[in-house]
């Protein structure tokens, strides 16, 4: 008789305990599904706020003081910048005493430069630029690094975005162009990082700080280098006078005492 009561009183035990270890589990699995929820909404949120914060324009200006590198070579010159949004970006370079030593403009399609200190004239299309970075680097990627946006591309999918070390970070990878960018406290990139597949294109944005402009926060200090294959370019830029939707004109001009160089 006492072993039957000792049997009964131990499968009474056991059948508490799997019934208390189920119950464990499902409040584990809820806690779990919440917190899921939870991290997908904030997930959700974070990615909203970066497109937000993507600054909207008609027209950029600015004064960049900037340390220009090329094939190891390196000048102190001053870029002068305006962009219409969509449709085009122009740039002065001077140099020493504020001479104009180069012209450029820069379309959707199109390149077009002038060197007045060799009197030489190039146009060229779009894809002069994609040799120096990659054929998915397109008018609109340029213009959105020069003003701190996200690339297009990188903002396509949210599945992307993801959390890690505390920081919120978009990889993927565009056709044969992977990428990542990395967001700061106010969910603008602060690092952008794109290289080919086989490494053999890379190129890095790198915006130190950011400044307030009509609301808008616009790049205060930005370093870019690209490399492709043995060609390599690097600008740290420090904007100054920078000013958002005033009215701008892209004066180019070609004189006839340029030649023109295919």
């Amino acid at each position: 008789m006492k072993k039957n009561i000792s049997n009964k009183y131990y499968l009474f035990i056991i059948c508490m305990f799997l019934f208390a270890c189920k119950a464990k589990k499902k409040a584990v699995e809820t806690v779990g599904a919440i917190n899921d929820t939870e991290m997908s909404t904030k997930k959700s949120a974070n990615f909203n706020k970066i497109k937000t914060q993507q600054a909207n324009f008609e027209t950029f200006t600015t004064k960049a003081a900037t340390a220009l590198s090329i094939k190891g070579k390196s000048y102190d010159v001053t870029l002068n910048m305006r962009i219409k949004k969509g449709k085009g970006i122009w740039v002065s370079v001077t140099y020493f005493a504020g001479l104009e030593v180069a012209r450029a403009l820069i379309t959707p399609d199109s390149v077009k430069v002038m060197d007045k200190i060799n009197n030489q004239y190039i146009k060229k299309s779009f894809s002069f630029i994609q040799s120096y970075t990659n054929e998915q680097i397109d008018y609109q990627t340029l213009e959105a690094i020069l003003v701190g946006n996200c690339i297009p591309f990188t903002l396509a999918d949210k599945k992307n975005f993801i959390t890690e070390n505390g920081q919120d970070i978009i990889k993927g990878k565009n056709q044969q162009l992977n990428y990542k960018v990395s967001f700061n406290t106010d969910f603008k990139p602060s690092v952008t990082e794109l290289f080919t597949v086989d490494n053999a294109k890379k190129l890095n944005i790198n915006i130190i700080s950011f400044e307030n402009v009509l609301n808008v926060l616009l790049p205060k200090n930005i370093n870019i280098s690209s490399v492709s294959g043995a060609q390599a370019v690097k600008l740290n830029m420090e904007y100054t006078k920078t000013q958002l939707n005033e009215p701008v004109d892209f004066p180019f001009n070609v004189s006839k005492r340029f030649s023109v160089i295919d």
